[in-house]
């Protein structure tokens, strides 16, 4: 790669990791600087859930579930958690990338989350981050986990470890987004509202499920996966993630970082090096597979909740030509609201990183009309 290219590349690279870092678990610290250190003002700890049944019925005796919190608890006369906020992140991702670019424009005084008004909790979900995962020694024997469990896992945090019996709002991104609609349905006397951006209570069917698909495929399907018992990472590894990466990114943005046919070419294995060498296969597997079975949808009667879905224009993962939110409205009614961003429209499903300016304020408004209900 000669040093134009280079350039071009890690410029575009790092643009990237900026919005990416919420859906994945990077570091952006030389990105963006942020007034807050609001990593570093975390509370984080780790949370043992004794003998965890998982919806396939294998358990394990103990399963770790790592998190952190902003802000302080307050109660009411009863001694009751009034004001607590769940954060749900993207595949692959920790409670960290909540602690970016998220919290600077969501945690300060004023902002929609504000951490001086709100408990705020982000865990890694099972699977992910310093939570109990396959590389940790089970491999392809960790139970398959579903959206069921790691909603069940959360329950169980908040309940024994934060002594939270109900939150204000779910509120998740992509993944994350789902395992919202999975929190309407499953718990639907446990929130006030929910706030899922960039994800569809519809299961991962149709092109999204071919999405799924492909670095699924590309993994099992390489010899020196070894059925999971691989010593060095699979040799197709790489090419899964760049599938993903792939998919997360609009046309225009890709357009951009890369308008000639050798930046087409040299873009996607220098962009996902970070991810490639922090990753691991069997983790990234079981995350793919996570929406298996995942139909909130199907559910969505259950839903008590206030809904405040948010959606990009341009995202391919979540595409609004299907239609899916306005079922989702008519179905819930006037409980539920709808905002398509139309801002950053060439980004994709990363547009969600573009566009906090325009949702952001949505978020606050509506939490804001659920302390008035």
């Amino acid at each position: 790669m000669n040093l134009t290219l280079k350039a071009v590349v890690m410029v575009h690279r790092s643009i990237a990791l900026l919005v990416f870092a919420f859906l994945l678990e990077v570091s952006i610290a030389a990105a963006q600087q942020t007034p807050v250190d609001y990593a570093s003002r975390a509370k984080e700890a780790s949370f043992v859930a004794k003998d965890f049944s998982f919806v396939t019925g294998e358990r394990l005796p103990e399963l770790r579930i790592n998190y952190a919190t902003w802000g302080e608890p307050q109660r009411d006369k009863a001694g009751k958690i009034t004001n607590a906020i769940l954060l749900c992140h993207g595949i692959m991702g920790s409670w960290r990338g909540f602690a970016s670019w998220w919290a600077a424009r969501m945690f300060g005084p004023g902002q929609p989350l504000d951490t001086g008004k709100y408990f705020v909790i982000a865990s890694d979900s099972i699977g992910t981050g310093k939570s109990s995962k396959p590389s940790d020694g089970l491999g392809m024997n960790f139970p398959k986990y579903r959206l069921d469990d790691v909603v069940h896992a959360q329950k169980r945090l908040l309940a024994e470890a934060l002594d939270v019996q109900e939150l204000v709002a779910v509120i998740g991104i992509s993944y994350g987004g789902r395992q919202t609609w999975q929190w309407g349905v499953q718990y639907p006397e446990s929130m006030r509202g929910l706030v899922p951006l960039i994800s569809s209570p519809f299961p991962n069917a149709g092109r999204r499920g071919m999405q799924d698909f492909l670095p699924i495929e590309a993994i099992t399907s390489d010899p020196t996966w070894n059925n999971g018992t691989y010593k060095e990472q699979p040799k197709n590894f790489p090419l899964a993630v760049m599938m993903l990466w792939l998919t997360l990114h609009g046309a225009g943005h890709l357009w951009e970082v890369a308008p000639t046919r050798e930046q087409s070419f040299s873009y996607l294995p220098e962009a996902t090096k970070q991810q490639v060498r922090s990753w691991d296969a069997n983790d990234f597997l079981y995350q793919l597979r996570v929406n298996d079975g995942f139909d909130a949808y199907r559910d969505l009667d259950r839903v008590k909740a206030r809904v405040l879905m948010t959606n990009m224009a341009g995202d391919g993962l979540v595409p609004a030509e299907l239609g899916h939110a306005e079922k989702v409205v008519e179905k819930l009614g006037p409980k539920a609201d709808y905002l398509l961003v139309k801002e950053a429209y060439g980004y994709g499903h990363i547009a969600v990183g573009q566009t906090a300016a325009v949702y952001g304020p949505k978020i606050g408004e509506f939490l804001q009309r659920l302390a008035n209900d």
